[in-house]
């Protein structure tokens, strides 16, 4: 059986694994013009909510909703780069290293 401290942290990374989802779903949707792969989008939006409101019970606020933003930013333009051949200018990884600098910070606070 999972330790009851493994669990707030897979409702995270499930809620992370539909944000990023929902994230794809929407350029896919073709600026909602797919209605289907619209309504999965924001379905997987609603889905990731929930998620993140059952790993807050147990984390921090601050904490998870910066885990969970900062790795969907990282996971999303992870994605981008591999599906889309979206790349970052030199400002935009600077801002990723920030934002992997502020999550280190929260987690140490």
């Amino acid at each position: 059986m999972l330790s009851l401290q493994v669990i707030p942290f897979a409702w995270l990374a499930l809620a992370i694994v539909l944000e990023v989802l929902a994230n794809l779903l929407l350029k896919y949707s073709d600026g909602l013009r797919k209605r289907w792969v619209a309504a999965a989008s924001i379905s997987c939006v609603l889905a990731a909510f929930t998620a993140l409101a059952q790993a807050v019970k147990d984390i921090p606020l601050s904490m998870a909703y910066a885990i969970w933003g900062g790795f969907g930013i990282l996971a999303t333009v992870a994605m981008g780069w591999a599906l889309f051949g979206q790349r970052l200018a030199g400002r935009g990884w600077l801002g990723l290293l920030l934002l992997l600098g502020g999550m280190g910070l929260l987690k140490l606070a």
